[in-house]
C-alpha cells in the first residue's frame, strides 16, 4: 500500500537543481527510480502510464520540487557545504592575490626548520643539563628574532599573517572538498531511495486519473499465503491489555474469549516473553479431563527437559544394547574420520617444531623442575605443620576451608565459577601465547636489521616488502571473496587469483635476502611452536563439561518414564538340595507399574508445576500454561463442565494460566452471581475479550503481510470480514487468486478493483446462498410455497452467470431476495414453512449486504463516492464491518444498520413497496 505522501513543508524554495551536478544527479536518481520494481510494475497499467511518459514528466520544475521536497535536509547539507567550499576557494584566491614576499617574513620561514632540528639535536645529543638548556635557549631565539623583526615591521606583519592565512585555507579546501563529496553522495543517496520514488509514484497516480489505487498490480504478498508464523503478528489493544492483566497478577487463570478467528490462538502463543517458560496444551473435541492432565504433564517434562539444555528422553522400543551399540559405532565413524587427517597432521607437527621444543625445555626444564620442587616442599612443609599441630591458625584457616567447600559443593552458582575460573585462566594464557610472539617482533635484534635495511628507500627491500605484503592480502582477499562467491565459475576464479597471488608471495620471499631473513629468523620456530600451543589451549578453552543435572529434571525425566512407559520387574529364586532324592523349590514374584488414577495425576503435576514455576520465578521468568481451543468442545455446557473438572490443576502459585473460550463462556464470567453461580466463578481469576480489528488494525495487518496490496482491497476485505482476522486474510488470499486468474485471462498484469469486487462479492453470496438453500431443503415444503426454494434457485444462477453486462439484472434479483424476508407471514399457504422463516430471514439479511457491498464497490468513481460517505458516521467502512458482525447476532437488527449505510452512500433503503414483482430470469 505504498503511495506518495505530500513532501515536507519548506519544499517550494527547493524547486530546481541550480547546478549541472545537481542535474546529473537528479537525471541519475530518475533512471534509478524507472527501474526499481516499486515503480515498473506499475507501468501499463492504465493506458498512458508508460516509462516514457513518466520519465517525461519528472522533467517539468513541479516534479523536480516534488522530489527535491522529500529530501529537503540532505540537500540543504549538500548546498552548505557546496557554499562553504565556494568561500573557502574565493578566500583562498583573495590571498593569494595580496601575499607579497619581504626578507622578514622569509627568514622567519627559513629560520624555522633550523630551529626545529637545532633543537632535535639539542636533545638526543647527549649534552649536559646545562648545555643542553643553553641550546635549546639559543635554537628558540634564532627563531624568535626573524619573528620579532617581522612583527614590529606593519608591512611583514600583515604579510606573515596573510601567508599564515592562506596556509589555513589551503588546508580547510582539502576538508571542505571531502565535506562536499561526503554531502553529494548522501544527498544522491537520500534522492534515490526517498525522492525520486515518491515523486514517480505520485506522477504514475496523476497519468492514472480516477482511482489509481484501484488497480490491483503483481507485487510482495507473501504474507497472505502463510496462515500463522511470529515474524506476522502485530500488536495490538488485546496484547497490551493481556500484558498489563499478567504483570497484575502473580499467578491466576485469565479467560481468553472472542468469537472464532478474531486471533485468540496468536494471542496466547504471543504471551510469553524470553525468559518465561511456555507450555501450550490444544483440546480436541473428543478430549477428557484425564487426557488434558496428563497430556499437559507430558509437555511440561518435556518442554522443561529441553529448556535446561538436556536431551529429551527418546522412549523407542529398542534394547539398551542396540542403542550403546549404534552410539559406539556413530562415534568409531567420527573417530575414523578425524584420524585420517589427525595422524599425519600432528606427524608433521611434531617433526617440524620437535627441534624446537627440546631446545626450549633444555633452556626452561631446569627452572619449571626447581619451580615445582620448590612449590611442592613449600606445601608438604606448611601440610605437614598443620598435621602435628605446630600451625593452630593455619589448622583453623584449612577446616573452616574445607567447611565453605562442602558449601559451594551445594551452590549451583560456585559449581559454575569453580569451572568456569578455570576455562578462564586457560583463554588467557593462550592468548597470551598467540599475541606474545608478535609482540617480541620489534625487539629481535635479527629482525631490526633485517626490517631497517629493507625499510631503505634507496634498496630493493623495501619494494620486495611492500610487494609481499600486496600479494598476501589479494591471497587472502581472493581466498575470502572464492568462499562468498554465488557461482561456481566465480568461485574457481577467485581461488585461482588466490593461488597466483601466493606463488608471487613465494617468488619474492626467495629473490629477497631481507625479506628471507625475516622470515627465517633463528626465533621463528619457537614463536610458531608457542602460537600453536596458544591456539590449542584456545580451543581447550572453549571445551564445554556437561555439569550435572539438576535434581527437578531428573523428577521430569522420570515422571516421563513413568507416563508413557510402561515398566515391569520379575525375580526367581530357585533352592534345591542333591543327593540320592532330590528336594527343591522354586518362588517367582513380578511387579508391574500401573497407570496413576486421576487424583494422583492431578496433585504430582501440581507439586512439579510448583517446583518449576519457583525455579523459572527465581530467574526473572514466568510460567505460562495455555490451554487452547477449549470453544470447540461443542457448546458453553460442555466447555463449562470440562472447566469445572479440571480446575483442579489450577491455582497453583506463580502460574499463569491462559484459556481459549468461547464467548458464552466469557459471558457466563461476566454476569457471574446473576442470579447463581457456576464453573467460571470459581475457576477464573480475570477474562480477556478479543474484539474484531477496526479499519486502522486491517490496514496495519495488511500492510505486515502484503505491503503492495492498495488500501481499496483492504477495505473489501475489511467489510466482508467484518474486521476478523482469519477471515480477513482468507479474503486478501481470495483476492490474490482472483487476480492470478482473471490476469491470466485479459493476458494483463492489472485488475480493476470494480471487477475484483463484483466476482469477490458474487462468488461469496453464491456460496452462502448454497449453503442456506442445503438447510432450507431439510425442511418440508408444498406445491404452495416451494416458490421460496425457486427464488433462491434462479439468484443463484443469476450469481453464477454473472457478468459486467448482466449488472442490472443480478441487482433487481438480489433486491427481490434481499427484500422478501422482510416481508412478515400473511398466514397463507404461499408462506414458508415456520421452522424456515429464520433461515430466510437470516439470508435475505445477508443478501441485502452483500448487494450493498456490490453497489458501493461496482461503480468506477470509488474515491469520490468514499470521501462523501464519510462525511457521516455511518459511511465508514468501520460501520458496514460493525453491519457484518451484526448479522451474527440478528438479522432484525442489522438491518437499520444497513439502510444506515446505505443513506450515507446515496443508495435507496429496500422496503416491500418497492420491491420488484418477480425475479428477472438468469441468462445462462
Amino acid at each position: 500500500m505504498q503511495s506518495a505522501a505530500p513532501p515536507t513543508p519548506g519544499a517550494r524554495r527547493l524547486l530546481a537543481c541550480d547546478t549541472a551536478e545537481e542535474q546529473a544527479a537528479y537525471g541519475n536518481a530518475v533512471g534509478a527510480a524507472l527501474v526499481s520494481p516499486q515503480v515498473r510494475r506499475r507501468f501499463d497499467a492504465r493506458p498512458g502510464v508508460t516509462a516514457p511518459a513518466v520519465r517525461a514528466q519528472m522533467a517539468t520544475p513541479e516534479t523536480i520540487g516534488q522530489a527535491l521536497g522529500y529530501v529537503t535536509t540532505t540537500l540543504g547539507n549538500y548546498r552548505r557545504a557546496v557554499e562553504g567550499l565556494s568561500r573557502t576557494r574565493s578566500e583562498r584566491a583573495r590571498l593569494r592575490s595580496v601575499v607579497g614576499v619581504d626578507a622578514r617574513s622569509a627568514l622567519v620561514y627559513v629560520l624555522l626548520p633550523v630551529s626545529l632540528a637545532a633543537l632535535v639535536h639539542a636533545m638526543s645529543s647527549g649534552l649536559s643539563f646545562w648545555a643542553e638548556q643553553a641550546a635549546i635557549i639559543g635554537a628558540l631565539g634564532v627563531e624568535a628574532l626573524p619573528i620579532f623583526f617581522a612583527v614590529i615591521s606593519p608591512r611583514s606583519r600583515q604579510n606573515l599573517r596573510n601567508q599564515l592565512a592562506l596556509v589555513w585555507y589551503t588546508l580547510c579546501l582539502a576538508l571542505d572538498r571531502f565535506d562536499v563529496r561526503r554531502a553529494a553522495k548522501s544527498w544522491e543517496r537520500d534522492l534515490r531511495e526517498n525522492g525520486t520514488p515518491r515523486a514517480a509514484l505520485a506522477v504514475i497516480e496523476q497519468l492514472m486519473g480516477r482511482d489509481p489505487h484501484s488497480v490491483l498490480l503483481p507485487g510482495s504478498f507473501k504474507g497472505l499465503r502463510s496462515p500463522s508464523g511470529p515474524g506476522w503478528v502485530v500488536p495490538g489493544e488485546a496484547s497490551r491489555q493481556l500484558e498489563r492483566k499478567l504483570a497484575a497478577l502473580e499467578g491466576g487463570t485469565i479467560a481468553v474469549c472472542g468469537p472464532r478467528g478474531s486471533g485468540k490462538s496468536t494471542l496466547l502463543q504471543d504471551a510469553a516473553g524470553a525468559k518465561d517458560f511456555h507450555v501450550t496444551v490444544r483440546v480436541p473435541a473428543a478430549y477428557t479431563p484425564y487426557d488434558l492432565v496428563f497430556a499437559t504433564f507430558v509437555e511440561l517434562c518435556e518442554r522443561f527437559i529441553a529448556r535446561e539444555g538436556f536431551e529429551v528422553p527418546q522412549l523407542t522400543r529398542l534394547s539398551g544394547f542396540v542403542r550403546t551399540g549404534q552410539r559406539l559405532r556413530k562415534g568409531f565413524r567420527a573417530f575414523r574420520r578425524a584420524m585420517f587427517f589427525g595422524v599425519f597432521a600432528v606427524g608433521l607437527i611434531v617433526l617440524g617444531t620437535a627441534k624446537t621444543a627440546r631446545a626450549l625445555w633444555a633452556q626452561h626444564g631446569d627452572g619449571v623442575r626447581s619451580w615445582a620442587g620448590e612449590a611442592g616442599d613449600w606445601i608438604a612443609r606448611h601440610a605437614e605443620e598443620v598435621w602435628q599441630g605446630r600451625s593452630v591458625g593455619a589448622g583453623l584457616v584449612v577446616t573452616v576451608a574445607g567447611l565453605l567447600v562442602w558449601r559451594m559443593g551445594k551452590s549451583e552458582r560456585w559449581r559454575d565459577r569453580l569451572l568456569h575460573w578455570p576455562v578462564s585462566v586457560v583463554r588467557v594464557a593462550a592468548c597470551c601465547l598467540i599475541v606474545g610472539p608478535a609482540v617480541s617482533l620489534p625487539f629481535d635484534p635479527g629482525i631490526r636489521h633485517h626490517f631497517a635495511a629493507a625499510a631503505d628507500l634507496h634498496a630493493d627491500g623495501a619494494l620486495a616488502v611492500l610487494l609481499l605484503v600486496l600479494s598476501i592480502a589479494v591471497c587472502l582477499g581472493a581466498y575470502v571473496f572464492g568462499g562468498e562467491a554465488g557461482g561456481l565459475v566465480t568461485e574457481q576464479l577467485w581461488k585461482l587469483v588466490s593461488v597466483l597471488a601466493l606463488c608471487f608471495a613465494v617468488s619474492v620471499v626467495l629473490r629477497s635476502a631481507d625479506v628471507r631473513g625475516m622470515l627465517l629468523d633463528s626465533e621463528n620456530p619457537a614463536r610458531l611452536a608457542y602460537t600453536i600451543a596458544g591456539t590449542f589451549l584456545f580451543k581447550i578453552g572453549f571445551w564445554r563439561t556437561r555439569r550435572a543435572e539438576p535434581e527437578l529434571v531428573t523428577r521430569c525425566r522420570d515422571h516421563l518414564f513413568q507416563l508413557r512407559t510402561t515398566q515391569s520387574t520379575s525375580a526367581a529364586l530357585n533352592i534345591s538340595a542333591s543327593g540320592p532324592a532330590a528336594f527343591g523349590s522354586a518362588h517367582t514374584s513380578s511387579l508391574a507399574s500401573i497407570p496413576a488414577k486421576f487424583p494422583q495425576l492431578v496433585e504430582e503435576l501440581r507439586a512439579r508445576l510448583g517446583e518449576i514455576a519457583l525455579h523459572v520465578h527465581a530467574r526473572g521468568g514466568r510460567t505460562i500454561i495455555c490451554i487452547d481451543e477449549l470453544d470447540r468442545l461443542g457448546s458453553d455446557t460442555a466447555a463449562l463442565a470440562f472447566l469445572s473438572e479440571v480446575k483442579a490443576i489450577l491455582g497453583v502459585p506463580r502460574v499463569h494460566y491462559l484459556i481459549s473460550v468461547a464467548e458464552d463462556v466469557g459471558a457466563a464470567f461476566v454476569r457471574r452471581g446473576l442470579p447463581d453461580r457456576d464453573a467460571t466463578d470459581s475457576s477464573l481469576d480475570d477474562i480477556l475479550h478479543v474484539q474484531p480489528g477496526d479499519v486502522t488494525q486491517s490496514l496495519a495487518i495488511m500492510v505486515r503481510r502484503a505491503e503492495d496490496l492498495p488500501e481499496p482491497y483492504v477495505l473489501l476485505a475489511h467489510a466482508l470480514s467484518g474486521g476478523i482476522p482469519r477471515d480477513l486474510i482468507r479474503y486478501g488470499r481470495r483476492i490474490l487468486e482472483m487476480h492470478e486468474d482473471i490476469s491470466s485471462a485479459q493476458q494483463a498484469s492489472a485488475v480493476e478493483l470494480t471487477e475484483i469486487s463484483r466476482r469477490l462479492i458474487v462468488e461469496e453470496l453464491h456460496d452462502t446462498l448454497a449453503g442456506f438453500r442445503t438447510l432450507l431443503a431439510k425442511q418440508v415444503w408444498t406445491h404452495e410455497n416451494a416458490a421460496w426454494l425457486s427464488s433462491y434457485r434462479t439468484v443463484m444462477d443469476h450469481l453464477r452467470h454473472a457478468r459486467p453486462g448482466t449488472t442490472a439484472e443480478l441487482v433487481a434479483a438480489l433486491e427481490y431476495l434481499a427484500g422478501s424476508g422482510a416481508v412478515p407471514p400473511s398466514g397463507s399457504p404461499a408462506d414458508p414453512p415456520e421452522a424456515a422463516q429464520q433461515l430466510i430471514t437470516e439470508a435475505s439479511a445477508y443478501t441485502y449486504y452483500a448487494l450493498t457491498l456490490l453497489q458501493i464497490f461496482h461503480p468506477g468513481d470509488f474515491e469520490d463516492r468514499r470521501n462523501r460517505a464519510s462525511a457521516t458516521p455511518s459511511g465508514g467502512f468501520q460501520f458496514l464491518a460493525e453491519a457484518r458482525l451484526e448479522l451474527a447476532v440478528s438479522p432484525h437488527s442489522a438491518r437499520p444498520l444497513i439502510d444506515a449505510a446505505r443513506g450515507a452512500w446515496s443508495l435507496r433503503a429496500l422496503s416491500s413497496r418497492l420491491l420488484p414483482v418477480s425475479i428477472p430470469p438468469a441468462r445462462t
